[in-house]
């Protein structure tokens, strides 16, 4: 028989001795056995009954002692469970940060009427569902969304994203671990993006004296190298939405194209050019991997592209057909090595140690001249 297992001897010396280190003892002992599937129902029947009279036991640290036990117990009762959930931090927060028997709308509950710490602690759970995010959305600490937004155990579906917002627009430390999580709707990650990089040049502008034109510039590389971090966990339709967002927002620009398609990312190139030129999708797809230089190149001047950059796009197409394998995959670090390599021997006066500096320094290429107008792909 487990040595552990609670006893006639436990109950007498509970009751000739019932001290504050006894009941504690008697409280792990007890709380230790609800995952013994050996137990017979009379002796669960009397360890539940054990729970319930320690569970209001005046000592905190008997309370703490059947929290600590009952923390992982898939087999703890649940209003036992529930009842520590409700009490004092100290008490509360392990069956808070683990236990399994807590449903969504008892944790839903717990936020709302929980103190800042107890918040946390659901918010860091192994896994949260949507309606708890919702929660700690709306009426979470700041703490608590901060641990939320960085626990990739958690569902944050666009109900939570969007009052997240709405509460931190002018929080970057919320803002940016949300642009990171995949699940978010790309109009929603797309006003993240802006919101993270203009507070960035706000920063820039007044701790550090930077000038505007020169904190204007960081920040448009900041929102792009973001934005195509981004790109590259989203499906083809969220894609395509984002596409025409920054379009409409003036922020389809010619070097977050090329960053992506440095990513690897051909189909945001091929949604970016579809957007600017309303060229359809089948012939689209044609003129930009034609292995002629002619169809891309008409693509290129519809979409008043700068000319200053078509090298540069022409030669990561180049590459991308050249490392692509046959069945369509992608090696993209070695994609970028070789990438790097090309557009240094193309830009042999512009001198970068990685593919994100040198996408920044061509950036100074890219200006459209004025006046410069789109031109019809025959």
């Amino acid at each position: 028989m487990n040595s552990e297992r609670l006893t006639i001897a436990d109950v007498e010396r509970l009751l000739s001795n019932p001290s504050e280190d006894t009941r504690a003892a008697v409280a792990e002992k007890v709380a230790s056995q609800f995952s013994d599937v050996e137990l017979a129902p009379r002796e669960r029947e009397l360890a539940h009954e054990i729970l319930g009279f320690l569970v209001h036991d005046v000592a905190v640290s008997v309370r703490e002692a059947l929290s600590r036990c009952l923390t992982g117990n898939e087999a703890a009762p649940r209003n036992i469970v529930l009842q520590l959930a409700r009490d004092i931090d100290q008490v509360a927060i392990p069956v808070l940060e683990r236990s399994p028997v807590l449903t969504d709308e008892d944790l839903v509950g717990l936020v709302y009427y929980g103190s800042p710490a107890k918040q946390c602690a659901i918010a860091g759970r192994p896994e949260v569902g949507a309606p708890v995010s919702e929660a700690i959305a709306h009426r979470g600490d700041r703490s608590a969304v901060l641990t939320l937004v960085h626990n990739s155990g958690a569902v944050i579906n666009e109900a939570a994203a969007t009052m997240l917002v709405k509460r931190y627009a002018d929080d970057a430390d919320v803002a940016a671990p949300l642009v990171q999580r995949g699940e978010l709707p790309a109009l929603l990650v797309e006003r993240l993006i802006a919101m993270v990089s203009e507070q960035m040049r706000e920063y820039l502008v007044a701790q550090h004296e930077v000038d505007g034109r020169v904190a204007a510039s960081l920040e448009e590389q900041a929102r792009e190298r973001t934005t195509t971090d981004a790109i590259t966990r989203m499906s083809n339709d969220d894609l395509r939405a984002l596409v025409a967002q920054l379009a409409e927002n003036g922020r389809l620009t010619a070097t977050l194209i090329l960053r992506a398609a440095c990513a690897g990312e051909v189909r945001f190139v091929e949604a970016a050019f579809a957007e600017l030129t309303a060229v359809p999708d089948e012939r689209l797809w044609r003129l930009i991997h034609d292995v002629g230089a002619l169809g891309f190149r008409a693509v290129y001047a519809r979409a008043g592209m700068p000319e200053a950059l078509y090298p540069a796009f022409r030669r990561v197409l180049d590459t991308y057909h050249a490392v692509r394998s046959s069945d369509g995959t992608l090696d993209v670090a070695l994609f970028r090595f070789h990438v790097l390599e090309g557009l240094r021997e193309t830009f042999e006066q512009v001198d970068a140690e990685d593919l994100d500096t040198m996408i920044d320094k061509l950036a100074r290429l890219a200006v459209v001249p004025q006046g410069a107008k789109k031109q019809s792909v025959a």
